[in-house]
C-alpha cells in the first residue's frame, strides 16, 4: 500500500513537469516550455506539496488503522483487552465476526427471552446485553472457573468451556447464533441439571400431547391439518394450549398457524394466530379476545398480543410467549386434578 501511494506521488508529478523524463542517450530532456523538468513555477509547487501531503495523511492512516502492521487498530486493542474471549480472533476478522453474532444473540435474548429471565453470559456477552437493554440486575456474569449458574434461567455459551457448563444445567437449546469459534446458544437452564431435564421433558411431552388431543376434540375451536399434527404431536407451548383452552370458553375461532421465533433449533411453538369463527366482525370480536389475553397473570400473560390482517385482508390476532417454554405446568395441573379424584375414591371406598 505504501509503495502504491508513492507511485501514485511519482506519477501525478511526472504530470505537471516536475518528475525528470529520461532521453534516448540517458540524460534528462526538456518539457515544452523550454525549462528544466525538475524546475516548478510556485503554482506547480504547491500543487506538489499538496499530492505529498496527501499521500503522507493516507499512509498514515492506514498504517494507524492496522493495515500496514497487520496489528490491529487502539480502538481495537483496547477492546480485545477487556475482552479475553474475543481476542483469539486475531487478524482474519473473526474478532469482528464474533462481536456481530454476540450482537445478534443479545438482540434477540432482549426481545424474546421473558422479562423476568436471569440469563448468565460471560462479561463480553453481557456487556452485548446491556447495550440491547437488558439491565445489569438480570445478569449473571459468569467468571473463568464459575462452578454452575446457580439461579440463572437462561445461559448464553460462546466458548467451550461455557458450552461443557451448559451441558450440565442449561442442557435446552432454545436459540444458536453463528457457527464455528462464532457460535453462541442461548440454553434454558434446569434444576435438575441434564438427567432431570430428560425426565421432566418426558413427563411434558406426555402432558402436551394429551391436551393437544383434548383441544381438537374441542367444537368451539377449528385447526388445519398441518396445526392438528402439530398439537397432536404435543410440539406446542403449554401456555398456548392453556391460553386457547380458556378463551374457547367465550369465542369461537379458527387457529391459522402455529409458530416460534427461535433460529438455529427447533423448538416449541410459542406464538399462535387465530381468526374469528362467528358471524360477527372478526375485528371487533378479536378485540375482545385480545383484552381478555392481556388481563391474564404470568405464566400466562403473553409478551405480545396484537391484531394484524392476513393476505387475504382478514383480521386475526396474533399471540406471543417469551422464551424459554417452561415445563411441568400441565403436569402440575395433571396432578392437582387427579388429587381430588383420588379423594373422592378413598372417601367412597371408607378409608377416610
Amino acid at each position: 500500500m505504501a509503495t502504491t501511494a508513492k507511485m501514485w506521488v511519482r506519477r501525478r508529478l511526472h504530470s505537471i513537469g516536475f518528475a525528470p523524463r529520461r532521453t534516448p542517450g540517458g540524460g534528462p530532456g526538456r518539457d515544452r516550455s523550454g525549462s528544466h523538468p525538475g524546475t516548478l513555477t510556485a503554482s506547480r509547487w504547491r500543487l506538489a506539496a499538496a499530492m505529498v501531503a496527501l499521500a503522507a495523511m493516507a499512509v498514515a492512516a492506514l498504517q494507524f488503522a492496522g493495515v500496514f502492521t497487520g496489528s490491529p487498530a487502539p480502538a481495537a486493542r483496547t477492546s480485545s483487552a477487556k475482552n479475553p474471549a474475543t481476542s483469539m480472533a486475531g487478524h482474519s476478522g473473526g474478532m469482528s465476526a464474533a462481536a456481530a453474532v454476540q450482537a445478534e444473540a443479545a438482540r434477540w435474548i432482549a426481545d424474546q427471552v421473558s422479562a423476568a429471565a436471569i440469563v448468565a453470559c460471560d462479561p463480553a456477552m453481557c456487556a452485548a446485553l446491556q447495550e440491547q437493554g437488558v439491565t445489569a440486575g438480570r445478569l449473571m456474569p459468569l467468571q473463568a472457573g464459575a462452578v454452575n449458574p446457580h439461579g440463572a434461567t437462561v445461559m448464553v455459551t460462546s466458548d467451550m468451556a461455557g458450552s461443557q457448563l451448559a451441558s450440565q444445567y442449561a442442557p435446552a437449546v432454545i436459540a444458536s447464533f453463528g457457527a464455528g469459534s462464532a457460535q453462541v446458544d442461548v440454553c434454558a437452564t434446569e434444576p435438575g441439571g441434564a438427567a432431570g431435564y430428560e425426565s421432566a421433558l418426558q413427563a411434558d411431552l406426555a402432558a402436551r400431547k394429551s391436551a393437544g388431543s383434548q383441544l381438537l376434540r374441542n367444537r368451539y375451536i377449528h385447526f388445519t391439518a398441518y396445526e392438528a399434527a402439530q398439537l397432536f404431536a404435543g410440539e406446542v407451548d403449554s401456555r398456548l394450549l392453556v391460553t386457547l383452552a380458556a378463551l374457547s370458553s367465550q369465542y369461537a375461532f379458527r387457529v391459522t398457524a402455529f409458530g416460534d421465533s427461535s433460529p438455529g433449533t427447533q423448538v416449541l411453538f410459542r406464538d399462535v394466530t387465530i381468526t374469528s369463527d362467528s358471524s360477527r366482525p372478526g375485528a371487533a370480536e378479536l378485540g375482545k379476545v385480545m383484552a381478555l389475553v392481556n388481563e391474564q397473570h404470568p405464566p400466562y400473560l403473553p409478551t405480545h398480543a396484537t391484531i394484524i390482517h392476513t393476505a387475504a385482508g382478514q383480521a386475526a390476532l396474533q399471540i406471543e410467549f417469551a422464551a424459554p417454554s417452561p415445563l411441568g405446568l400441565l403436569t402440575a395441573y395433571l396432578v392437582a386434578d387427579s388429587q381430588p379424584a383420588a379423594d373422592a375414591t378413598a372417601i367412597a371406598d371408607g378409608r377416610h
